[in-house]
């Protein structure tokens, strides 16, 4: 597998989760796939020390990767997504075929 994945983890904020799914699957993850990202995995964690959520975005090569974080786009989307969820990171690392942390 060639690509690179985005690791996306956070704590969504429980009592905005009703607007935070809507948020999710109308807005946010539309306009990931327009910036050319394909979303590849997603993990809800139930319990233990890790953030509630882990999304992974999936880019095809490096320039496309490259375009999309400095993008004003993907900071306008974060900026939004912020505004339902807490202890945001980003982690980039080479695609590989398996979950990766």
């Amino acid at each position: 597998m060639n690509g690179y994945k985005i690791l996306i983890s956070y704590y969504y904020l429980t009592h905005r989760e009703l607007e935070y799914r809507r948020f999710m699957i109308q807005r946010w993850l539309p306009a990931m796939q327009e910036m050319g990202l394909v979303p590849s995995e997603l993990m809800h964690t139930l319990w233990g020390d890790y953030p509630t959520r882990l999304i992974v975005l999936y880019a095809p090569n490096k320039d496309l990767l490259e375009h999309v974080l400095a993008s004003d786009e993907w900071q306008h989307w974060h900026d939004m997504l912020r505004e339902y969820v807490h202890s945001l990171r980003y982690r980039v690392v080479l695609a590989r075929p398996w979950l990766q942390l």
